[in-house]
């Protein structure tokens, strides 16, 4: 009998646990506010964003995709400047039951269009920053701020977007 019941655990320990991936639809929008010297080129601005964000139950890691739209408008009255990212984030969940603060870091392709004379330039950029996401069952809201920097010719650009929004 003790045989059989040690084959038994033994067939269920090496049996192969299946995740099943949580996939989150994100959508938000809030302020961008530049830093630095493209503090001098622009105004605070508003931008929205849409992504999708794919982890497994017991691993604190996920994977977000993410798209954006930033408007920044200028000082001097011209064409507003105008931003569309995609970024790809590494997400790491802090734990927490209600409130899931989270820290995030990833890379991203920053296409900044400042509306006057100067071509349209395309550059890769990083960021990183945090956030806490609330509710329950797959559904809530979530507040984050970053801190971009995108790598120019001649130097940086740097923004820190505050963002307000939900999942599904």
């Amino acid at each position: 009998m003790r045989q059989l019941m040690l084959l038994a655990v033994l067939a269920l320990a090496s049996t192969p646990v299946i995740s099943v991936g949580q996939v989150r639809l994100m959508v938000g929008g809030g302020l961008s506010q530049p830093h630095g010297d493209f503090a001098d080129q622009a105004n605070r601005g508003l931008h929205g964003r849409a992504g999708l964000q794919v982890g497994v139950p017991v691993f604190p890691v996920s994977l977000r995709g993410e798209g954006e739209i930033h408007q920044f408008s200028q000082p001097t009255g011209l064409e507003n400047t105008t931003m569309l990212n995609g970024t790809l984030s590494a997400v790491l969940g802090l734990g927490g039951i209600g409130l899931q603060p989270y820290l995030l870091a990833g890379i991203g392709s920053y296409r900044l269009d400042t509306g006057g004379t100067e071509e349209v330039q395309t550059n890769r950029g990083i960021h990183g920053g945090f956030g806490v996401g609330i509710g329950a069952l797959g559904f809530g809201g979530f507040a984050e701020i970053r801190f971009v920097s995108i790598s120019l010719e001649t130097g940086n650009t740097r923004y820190i977007p505050v963002t307000l929004g939900l999942r599904f």
